[in-house]
């Protein structure tokens, strides 16, 4: 294809929308993995579809209103990725279902009582992982979590205890959630 897609654009619009789209996927990340090419021809069909609207009347130069067009086309693309990545978080899988494609394959539930055998080893590690975390905690801290989850004091039940302001103990939970969140143990965390 051609620099200017059979000429229905001019060399300007291409620069344009190729600017747009460069800053808008280092911004975003909901499109970085989206090829250049492929978003290009999107925002230039979009383009294609309102050139013709441009007003000179309005104040913007005809670039200006692109550049819009093309940011506004993004958003769009951006938006319905979200929806589409979070729409896969929640589609059900049958546990009858073979693991694979292959019909000759165990089916799920199979598969999720073979790796019972693994699941306390696996319990096991994150024991010793979440202890040796534990320990790097000072006291205060170890006294916070202690409060917080095995006693399941709430944040001004822990506060009275402890005899410290409410925003002392959100503080220290915040550095609590920091350095799980340094060793990977983010989701392990209430």
């Amino acid at each position: 294809m051609s620099l200017n897609y059979g000429g229905l654009f001019e060399s300007w619009e291409i620069a344009v929308a190729k600017k747009v789209i460069n800053d808008y996927r280092k911004e975003r990340t909901y499109l970085a993995r989206e090829g250049l090419d492929d978003l290009l021809q999107e925002c230039l069909m979009r383009w294609l579809d309102v050139r013709d609207r441009y007003d000179t009347k309005r104040g913007a130069s005809k670039r200006t209103y692109m550049a819009e067009v093309v940011r506004n086309m993004l958003i769009n693309l951006a938006e319905k990725a979200s929806a589409d990545k979070r729409k896969a978080i929640y589609e059900s899988v049958s546990l009858d279902e073979p693991f694979n494609d292959n019909e000759d394959e165990p089916a799920l539930k199979d598969k999720l009582t073979e790796s019972d055998d693994v699941l306390p080893q696996i319990k096991s590690e994150l024991k010793l992982e979440l202890s040796r975390i534990y320990q790097k905690l000072t006291p205060q801290q170890q006294k916070l979590c202690k409060l917080l989850g095995e006693e399941g004091l709430t944040i001004s039940e822990a506060s009275r205890q402890l005899n410290k302001h409410r925003m002392i103990i959100h503080r220290e939970i915040a550095r609590i959630r920091e350095l799980f969140e340094k060793e990977g143990l983010r989701d392990y965390l209430k």
